[in-house]
């Protein structure tokens, strides 16, 4: 009897190019709207995770059998019902409503197969998305696992020869199971908490408590802080003109190690000892103490992951970061314009090359009658860059243009200019290197140094695609406007150079920015830069360096919070749960585009009132060890779960001894309506608009909405959490 192998992908996407490739050596036999088959294979597919925790209700009838449930069929939220804290056999998997039929599909088509494959994206969640599949069907059939890394014919064809055991992925699915339980407890256990605690100490209303969303808060908060406090600092900017034989230049003075009057900045504070360096230089002869002229070139940058162009769109557009998503979904669901948006790579499989030419030709069709076609006259498909690289792909490649024909007049503005953005990255990966000239001196005049560096274009390469728009300043960085060309006149080491004028700007200080979207997303990537404790940086440091020691040049690569596909819904949710607002618009031109975040009141107590661990975001970086660690197999998801039980019963006993008062604020008036919209910080009696917190996911609350077929409550968490009752 021969094999009957049941393939099952994470998205249809990928179930659908894993069929092909099985139809290439089996042909097709049969095809419904869940599942495809040949005459030894089928594969099926999911849409995200099949199963979702069950509710609280779930656990805190088994846990507090005293406790009893009020008219609405839930147990009041109380301190007598936490710590909520599921044994490793209790904890208990629902179907979601949306994937019965995917279940069922899955369900029939293991109880056939001799042998099973896991399918799912190649990291944690992928992982365990298809195996609990696996374990609620009860499949007792081998279980393969293959990795496919892209969709095109190379490489589902070498995903599907390169078969492995499936248990040697377990503790990939135990790394990732840790996280999705431990998210949960913190969530529903600290929300709770907080709440009541707020409650008995005079507070209205739900508070709603995350892992990631709450250091979000943090940041914002303490960014604020920073504003509020700042004092600005009197300091003086000095600049020379330096002449020499063929010219002159504008020069910057540079303090030498153990200047006095300096700030920890390096500026100057001292107006005597401006006024010094002003007389002592004015009018001297010095020399050119150094001078390098090079000739350099620059490669292109990376094409885009989706945290990439939404820092970029921000920066450019002032479009919000789920604004860019959905644009790119958009582009990639119903234009089919783009590769698969919810990507955290900027690399591409080297296989993915061969489809360059088409793609190349299919970008120019699509610009004909714009700069594009001109500007990219010297990309060749024959050309490689370094995004081509097996290793530095991940679960998905960077997000980079299709063949797909299309007439982009029939996109709307948004997709017109992010389709942009997207296909010029990928031109640049076969455009000429950009050439150019690379000039730095040091003049010094009476004791004193000043310092020049200037750029002249010998030959623009990749660079000519952005002669229109703004170009990355080197190999990886984001794009932050047109750079000039600096010319300084030749001159020689050791030639003299007279200071014939001197200029001393008075400057001051200036409080730092608040977060807009493209910052706080750097920030959430980079979120190294935010930890305290000495010994967690330390972490985080030591994995950015074996990223790039690897070769992955992203600063900090699996070292941020949140995922590619969540980091856009933290701040509309904490915007929705009035712990955050949009700032008011500070002066115009193109920052003035970019809707920057402030907290509330309410967000300010909250933040200082409940313990510091919870606000800042070292306690991910403590999470990220146990995970690496679960997956090395040095410590088991039982032992990390040990400790999460124990940190949480510490936790709510801390919480009970704190005072939390949360003021009430409210929402600015809606510029459409004019209205006054629902005050944050409401009673908990569920009156209004909101009937209390979710049940699901425990960080959302339950609003009123209007349906095709009525009124109904939906969780303010959509689209993370759908969960709805009746009105």
């Amino acid at each position: 009897m021969s094999d009957f192998k049941v393939y099952i992908a994470e998205k249809p996407s990928v179930g659908k190019a894993l069929a092909e490739g099985l139809s290439r050596r089996s042909p097709q036999t049969g095809r419904s709207r869940t599942s495809i088959e040949g005459r030894d294979w089928a594969v099926c597919w999911l849409s995200g995770h099949a199963f979702k925790q069950a509710e609280p209700e779930h656990y805190i009838g088994q846990m507090y059998p005293e406790a009893r449930k009020n008219d609405k069929g839930k147990f009041p939220w109380s301190f007598s019902t936490l710590p909520i804290l599921p044994k490793a056999d209790q904890w208990k998997l629902v179907p979601v409503h949306r994937m019965s039929d995917l279940i069922s599909t899955v369900r029939d088509l293991v109880k056939r197969a001799t042998i099973v494959v896991n399918a799912g994206d190649i990291d944690r969640e992928g992982q365990l998305l298809v195996d609990e599949i696996l374990d609620e069907v009860k499949c007792r059939k081998p279980v393969r696992r293959i990795l496919p890394k892209a969709l095109d014919e190379k490489s589902i064809s070498k995903a599907l020869a390169d078969e492995r055991d499936n248990r040697d992925f377990a503790p990939m699915r135990d790394a990732a199971l840790a996280r999705s339980r431990s998210d949960w407890l913190v969530g529903m256990n600290f929300s709770r908490g907080v709440t009541v605690r707020a409650q008995e100490c005079g507070s209205g209303g739900y508070v709603s408590i995350g892992r990631v969303q709450t250091p979000i808060l943090g940041l914002i908060v303490a960014r604020e802080l920073e504003i509020q406090n700042f004092k600005p600092v009197d300091y003086f900017a000095i600049t020379a003109t330096i002449g020499v034989q063929h010219g002159r230049f504008k020069a910057r003075w540079s303090p030498r190690n153990g200047q006095s009057g300096l700030d920890g900045e390096g500026r100057l504070l001292d107006p005597s000892i401006a006024s010094q360096i002003q007389q002592q230089v004015g009018g001297k002869t010095g020399t050119i103490a150094d001078y390098r002229d090079e000739a350099k070139t620059q490669g292109p940058p990376l094409p885009f992951s989706i945290d990439e162009i939404q820092k970029l769109a921000s920066r450019k557009y002032g479009m919000s970061m789920e604004r860019t998503l959905e644009t790119v979904q958009s582009l990639y669901e119903t234009h089919k314009a783009v590769t698969y948006p919810r990507s955290d790579c900027s690399y591409l499989p080297v296989s993915q090359h061969a489809d360059a030419p088409d793609i190349l030709r299919a970008v120019q069709r699509n610009f004909g009658g714009t700069d594009l076609p001109a500007v990219s006259a010297e990309a060749s498909a024959q050309r490689k860059s370094r995004a081509f690289d097996d290793k530095r792909v991940t679960a998905h490649h960077a997000i980079v243009p299709t063949s797909q024909q299309l007439d982009i007049a029939r996109l709307s503005h948004d997709e017109k200019v992010i389709y942009d953005e997207i296909c010029r990255r990928y031109l640049a990966q076969f455009m000429p290197v950009h050439e150019y000239r690379q000039v730095s001196v040091r003049a010094e005049v009476a004791g004193h140094d000043f310092v020049a560096t200037g750029r002249t274009t010998l030959k623009p390469g990749w660079r000519a695609l952005y002669q229109r728009a703004a170009a990355p300043s080197d190999d990886d960085a984001p794009e932050n406007g047109n750079e000039e060309d600096i010319k300084l006149p030749p001159m020689r080491k050791g030639e003299a150079a007279k200071c014939e004028g001197l200029d001393k700007e008075s400057k001051k200080t200036t409080p730092p920015a608040r977060f807009n979207d493209a910052t706080l997303l750097e920030a959430m990537v980079n979120i190294h830069k935010f930890v305290e404790a000495p010994k967690i940086k330390a972490h985080f440091l030591e994995k950015i360096e074996k990223s790039k020691t690897a070769g992955v040049d992203d600063e900090a690569a699996g070292v941020g919070i949140g995922t590619p596909a969540t980091r856009h819904t933290f701040v509309p949710k904490l915007i929705e749960v009035e712990l955050v607002q949009v700032a008011p618009a500070v002066g115009g031109g193109k920052k003035s585009k970019q809707k920057s975040y402030m907290p509330t009141p309410a967000g300010i107590a909250l933040v200082q009132a409940i313990p510091r661990q919870m606000t800042v975001p070292d306690t991910s970086a403590v999470w990220d060890m146990a995970f690496s660690k679960i997956e090395a197999r040095e410590i088991t998801l039982e032992q990390f779960m040990e400790s999460q039980e124990r940190t949480i019963v510490q936790r709510l006993a801390e919480l009970r001894q704190l005072d939390i008062r949360l003021p009430e604020s409210s929402r600015p008036r809606s510029a459409q309506s004019g209205k006054k919209k629902a005050p944050a910080v409401k009673s908990g009696n569920g009156a209004g608009p909101s009937a209390g917190p979710c049940e699901k996911c425990g960080k959302g609350e339950m609003r009123r909405r209007q349906g095709a077929k009525g009124e109904f409550y939906g969780c303010s968490n959509y689209p993370v959490c759908k969960h709805t009752q009746p009105a």
